[in-house]
């Protein structure tokens, strides 16, 4: 089911920070790349480390834990195409960062 919250201030989001928020029931961070905020499930894949602790890098989201490192936009392990993060809609309204909890289908990765 899709809904959509303010998760954040425009202002809390720093260039190159993975913010961690929740939005109802669902955890995830929201980041900027390419002056576009963006959002992904919170944790990794490989044995679920917190990503808010890592880092954007190079257009990837970097865990901090072992390093996994996946494509900022899209969620796909630099590796491995099967694994991906689940990603949302995410958007600024006014001064809010606003996020859609339905998961984009990676067909429909917004460019």
């Amino acid at each position: 089911m899709s809904e959509q919250h303010a998760v954040a201030k425009v202002s809390e989001l720093a260039p190159g920070q993975l913010l961690p928020v929740r939005a109802g029931s669902v955890e995830m961070i929201v980041y900027w790349v390419d002056g576009r905020v963006r959002a992904a499930q919170r944790r990794c894949l490989h044995q679920g480390a917190d990503l808010a602790d890592g880092m954007i890098l190079r257009g990837s989201i970097v865990c901090a834990q072992h390093g996994w490192r996946f494509d900022a936009e899209t969620g796909v392990h630099e590796m491995s195409s099967e694994n991906c993060l689940v990603t949302y809609r995410a958007w600024v309204d006014g001064d809010q960062i606003v996020v859609d909890t339905a998961p984009i289908r990676r067909a429909e990765v917004p460019r």
